[in-house]
């Protein structure tokens, strides 16, 4: 069973993560003294993006970091100004979890080029020298979503109506990780030929954008459901919770459809998504440790700016694990 990284610095230095480490009981402030770090997270109202502020901020006051913190709202367009104004306020370091890469990655070249490290956590932006990314293995949580329903729903493809893919923002790393992972193992040898067709099937395999945000998730489905079976079976595949709040609610508005009738999926493990399993209206999610992502951020920048140490491989992923546990499809 996959497991949650928790590495502690000494287990990083001995698995040759980490050039260097820094002692984060007794940190010399002195080193820091007018330092500050900006953390730049996609979305407050999203309770993992809280976790992982909340464990960030933490952090860096521990290791006598000055930080500052921007909400991007889930608008990609604000993030850049973002950034700008950090480089402006003369930084010393960047935390970001992108919005989008095509909208970030100028701006971000444009810090790196001032010799302002950064560090990308949760997703990433390609062709920008970050120092570091910490994110979860989304590939990897998207092919172990697809596998639980290969192998420990118990659904028969041959009996179901649809599956309903449930996507994010789009040019969003997470998205398009987390769709790779999932659609890419329905379509292996693997997972089997009815699985392969049924992916392949334009009309039963339907992609909606629900933006990661409940609102449009719950509206997009609502809308689409007016062209569904009602006594159909259904498979929802939502890459994050937040949007699979949003289909349950769709589902649930609508006095035609039977709840009991869809298999929901969701994506991070967030104590809404939890709950709604433990009341049997969600089947699953997969788990991601947003406190250990924000934490080993800052953890990177101090090593490098009190030490000059650099990751030897700037990919850090953090594995996945699925709520319930007894469904791990891998044993």
């Amino acid at each position: 069973m996959k497991k949650l990284l928790a590495v502690s610095c000494l287990t990083l230095a001995a698995t040759g993560l980490l050039a260097g480490c820094s002692d984060q009981n007794s940190a010399d402030t002195s080193a820091t003294d007018q330092k500050t770090i900006a953390l730049m997270i996609s979305n407050r109202s999203n309770e993992f993006f809280v976790v992982l502020e909340r464990s960030a901020v933490e952090q860096a006051k521990t290791l006598g970091y000055n930080i500052e913190v921007y909400d991007g709202g889930n608008d990609a367009t604000r993030q850049p100004s973002q950034v700008e104004d950090a480089i402006t306020k003369g930084v010393s370091a960047i935390i970001i979890n992108p919005l989008n890469q095509d909208a970030t990655r100028s701006v971000l070249n444009d810090a790196i080029d001032r010799d302002i490290p950064i560090v990308s956590v949760d997703t990433t932006v390609a062709n920008v020298d970050m120092l570091a990314r910490v994110a979860t293995d989304n590939v990897d949580g998207g092919k172990f979503a697809a596998e639980w329903l290969v192998k420990k729903s118990g659904i028969n493809p041959e009996e179901l109506t649809g599956v309903i893919h449930m996507q994010g923002l789009d040019g969003h790393t997470a998205h398009i990780t987390r769709a790779k992972g999932f659609t890419e193992y329905l379509q292996s040898e693997e997972a089997g030929a009815t699985w392969n067709a049924l992916t392949a099937d334009a009309q039963k395999y339907i992609r909606l954008t629900g933006d990661f945000a409940q609102d449009v998730a719950q509206s997009v489905l609502e809308a689409k459901l007016s062209a569904l079976d009602p006594a159909g079976k259904y498979v929802i595949y939502n890459e994050n919770d937040v949007m699979a709040i949003g289909s349950i609610g769709a589902i649930k508005n609508d006095s035609r459809f039977n709840l009991d009738n869809f298999t929901i999926i969701g994506f991070d493990g967030s104590s809404e998504g939890k709950r709604l399993i433990d009341e049997g209206d969600m089947q699953v999610t997969i788990v991601q440790d947003f406190q250990y992502i924000g934490e080993h951020a800052v953890n990177v920048l101090d090593d490098f700016l009190r030490n000059n140490a650099m990751p030897v491989n700037p990919d850090i992923p953090v594995e996945v694990i699925m709520y319930p546990s007894v469904q791990n499809p891998r044993g």
